[in-house]
């Protein structure tokens, strides 16, 4: 009976092994047969867009470096799509990726009495400098329906692609600030904080640059943030937006700068220029960004700490000329007036008299001299001296022969007089000019 047992169980286990290692090999390769049938189903196919400079001579295309190419994933399944499609990052050195569209294109296409289903994605790429990239296999994810009502899904790769991107113009370098675009605009706006503008105020200077083809962190910076005397600046928080409409991919860049007024006057905000590579027309182009003109009133205190320099020494100068009018007056009330101050004077009043006695004798103290006529031998001097003593005397010409007689006219001439060392021998130096005076 036992025996009987035992056969059995070795007859049971030995059946039960082959209907396992059956079933495993089954399921495996149901499974290979399942993964085939997935990739037969959905097919990936990847290129580039043709650059703005095509040239079909060439076997790789060449862009533009920040010029934007599109690359294309386009997944097609004779069946339909029961998912959303995933696609990996992409990552190229020196270049900026970015999937801008998130919502594919999605078309049907009949082949041979079979309807596809297609759905086309597009991913930008920017080339930050010159040289040859590769754009890296990309896995794709996809999930479709199957024939007997279930769903399956499969990852595929894409085909590498490479291209090559050069500097579109000799008068560009890497050093510059340019982006590569289409149809570039720059908006500018002024505001200010009152309507008279005075020390303390804000004006805001606000600089919107639209554009087609490109990327909003890529479009350089144009507002200088430099404090001056004049205003002090502070920038403003950066808007960058990116948009897609109708397969047109645009792009903005809003910067403004705030400029708090130091000081009062009129002065200019600078003028900036924005330099782009047109796509279409193939030609580096630049905008330029007017400056505006303010006049800025001064408050009290600002007006003192631009001229306080200027006031002190008005101030110190007013001091002195009044301490020193002040010793004048004082000087000459115990002493004579200066004799041109007394000329002046008596000509002023018509006092013909005192005017001939005191151009006489300054005649005879500074040129020993009695006779007007021998001073000078000129015509005109002669005639002059006729007048002054025959005729009526008339304040110019009163003046006129004053400022040629007295070396004394000039306030200044007097002061120096006055300091000026006296001469040791002053009877030889009225010799020697008597000796001249013989030679002439």
């Amino acid at each position: 009976m036992m025996r009987i047992k035992t056969t059995h169980y070795s007859a049971y286990l030995m059946l039960f092994m082959v209907m396992f290692f059956t079933g495993f090999s089954f399921s495996a390769h149901a499974g290979q047969e399942n993964e085939q049938e997935k990739a037969d189903k959905v097919i990936l196919n990847t290129w580039l867009s043709e650059p703005s400079n095509s040239n079909e001579s060439l076997k790789e295309p060449r862009y533009a470096v920040n010029e934007q190419i599109i690359l294309y994933i386009e997944v097609a399944t004779p069946r339909w799509f029961t998912s959303g499609t995933r696609i990996a990052n992409i990552e190229i050195p020196n270049v900026v990726t970015k999937q801008r569209n998130t919502l594919a294109t999605n078309f049907t296409e009949r082949k041979n009495g079979v309807t596809w289903s297609h759905q086309r994605w597009e991913i930008t790429l920017y080339p930050q400098e010159k040289g040859r990239f590769i754009v890296p296999s990309t896995a794709v994810s996809v999930e479709v329906s199957r024939e007997d009502g279930g769903k399956g899904a499969a990852t595929l790769y894409s085909a590498p692609q490479q291209f090559i991107a050069v500097m579109p113009s000799g008068l560009l370098s890497a050093e510059q600030q340019w982006v590569s675009g289409r149809d570039f605009t720059i908006e500018q706006q002024w505001s200010r904080s009152n309507d008279h503008l005075k020390v303390g105020d804000a004006i805001t200077r606000t600089l919107i640059i639209k554009g087609e083809d490109t990327l909003a962190m890529l479009i350089p910076k144009i507002i200088d943030h430099t404090s001056t005397n004049e205003y002090q600046t502070y920038a403003q928080p950066t808007q960058l937006v990116d948009s897609q409409t109708r397969g047109d991919y645009l792009s903005e860049r809003k910067e403004s700068s705030v400029y708090v007024l130091q000081s009062g006057g009129e002065f200019t905000f600078p003028t900036y220029q924005f330099t782009w590579w047109d796509l279409d027309s193939q030609q580096l182009k630049t905008i330029e960004v007017a400056g505006q003109a303010y006049k800025v009133s001064h408050t009290l205190s600002s007006w003192l700490k631009m001229y306080w320099k200027t006031v002190v020494i008005l101030f110190v100068s007013t001091a002195l000329l009044g301490v020193l009018a002040i010793k004048l007056r004082h000087y000459y009330k115990t002493h004579p007036l200066p004799t041109w101050l007394v000329y002046s004077r008596a000509v002023k009043h018509g006092q013909w008299g005192r005017v001939r006695v005191l151009l006489y004798r300054a005649l005879r103290q500074q040129h020993q001299l009695i006779e007007l006529k021998s001073y000078v031998q000129d015509d005109k001097w002669q005639q002059d001296s006729m007048d002054f003593q025959n005729s009526k005397v008339t304040a110019s010409q009163a003046r006129r022969l004053w400022k040629k007689v007295s070396l004394l006219s000039n306030p200044w001439v007097t002061f120096l007089s006055r300091v000026k060392p006296k001469s040791a021998l002053p009877q030889l130096d009225k010799y020697r000019k008597s000796y001249q005076d013989q030679d002439r």
